[in-house]
């Protein structure tokens, strides 16, 4: 079996170099064969410098992608795969030792699964600031925290694994492209390219399973850890929502009136209030923000 590991990355040098170090302590069964395919998303800062020192300790092939987007890189990754299975995962992550081999055993022992995805679990680097921990059930989905429990379950439209750690049998991977439309393009917040894809997967008949073994540790460094960067989350999300045509308000002067009430709150309840208060404030007024910058560029 010939594995791939497909990372795209786009100016997160010293985080990919340590996703990289992780990636070299992959414990690898007899009979796999396995490489490693990073596409750099026209990076300005020394990514090329971080890949070309590592292709001394891993089976490296680099690509470019000089159309600025994730779902563009992730497609120029398929481009040049050839493997039996691929890996998905992040610039900014810590691999599990056993993750490969999880995902080779699963490959093996149940034929009839087209894709699989496993645990992420946030590792706060300069630790996790109190409001967050007295949220996490609201916040856990801004710094991709996904697990769906000790079981194998099979997947769902409504439940389904995260972008960083993920599996496709690469001949079904190849058939199924991710949509440009959606996906992160520089700093814009707007995930969902890996959700997209995986629901056309299971609406074609191919199944997914949960992979409870596999693992995955998100890097979150301090400056992610702050209101700011959840607000960018959510606002992410209001995008989202008029994607799927599933906005609050086709008024555009109801949403202001939302955006306007949520900010104007959240600024007064975060003196005087819980951080739960406040913090669903942030999350609404990101949201309403979203989808005016959505329904405005339409």
């Amino acid at each position: 079996m010939l594995v791939e590991i497909a990372i795209c990355t786009w100016n997160r040098a010293t985080m990919l170099e340590e996703t990289l170090r992780s990636l070299e302590n992959l414990i690898v069964p007899g009979g796999i064969q396995w490489q490693l395919i990073v596409v750099d998303n026209n990076s300005t800062d020394r990514t090329a410098n971080v890949l070309n020192a590592a292709r001394d300790r891993l089976p490296l092939t680099v690509a470019v992608e000089f159309e600025a987007g994730h779902s563009h890189a992730r497609n120029r990754a398929i481009s040049v795969s050839r493997g039996d299975l691929i890996l998905w995962t992040d610039d900014d992550v810590r691999v599990d030792p056993n993750w490969l081999s999880a995902y080779c055993r699963a490959a093996t022992e149940e034929p009839q699964i087209s894709f699989w995805g496993g645990r992420i679990e946030p590792v706060f680097t300069g630790g996790r600031p109190q409001w967050i921990e007295e949220n996490w059930q609201t916040v856990s989905g801004c710094f991709a925290q996904r697990d769906l429990g000790q079981d194998s379950v099979p997947f769902t439209p409504e439940r389904l694994p995260y972008g960083a750690n993920f599996a496709v049998r690469g001949d079904v991977q190849r058939q199924f492209l991710f949509d440009t439309r959606w996906g992160r393009v520089g700093s814009r917040a707007v995930g969902g390219d890996e959700i997209e894809m995986m629901r056309r997967l299971l609406a074609a008949g191919y199944g997914g399973r949960w992979l409870p073994t596999s693992w995955v540790w998100h890097v979150i460094p301090p400056e992610r850890a702050t209101e700011a960067y959840v607000f960018h989350y959510f606002e992410g999300q209001g995008i989202e929502l008029v994607q799927r045509n599933q906005a609050w308000y086709s008024s555009s002067w109801r949403l202001r009136s939302l955006e306007w009430w949520h900010a104007v709150q959240y600024y007064w309840s975060r003196r005087w209030r819980a951080s739960p208060v406040w913090l669903a404030h942030l999350a609404r007024w990101g949201l309403a923000r979203g989808q005016l910058l959505a329904q405005r560029s339409q």
